[in-house]
């Protein structure tokens, strides 16, 4: 079964695998401003769209920081 992720789940993806310097990057590649996507990240305003996808995009290849942590 083929199931896509709203962009709440793509956020929550994001949020477990996230770097440092992933919301310049994200900033630079949808065009918001670094400011709006940090209060993104942190659950202070709404995900678009376009930002859930390139956040996926960049993370999606990644481990998770917990898994990371432990090996």
């Amino acid at each position: 079964m083929n199931r896509k992720l709203n962009r709440t789940a793509k956020l929550s993806f994001f949020t477990a695998r996230k770097r440092q310097g992933d919301a310049t990057r994200i900033a630079e590649n949808t065009g918001y401003s670094l400011s709006h996507v940090v209060n993104v990240i942190n659950g202070n305003r709404t995900v678009p769209q376009v930002m859930a996808n390139e956040m996926y995009n960049i993370s999606r290849r990644r481990i998770k920081n917990s898994e990371k942590e432990m090996a």
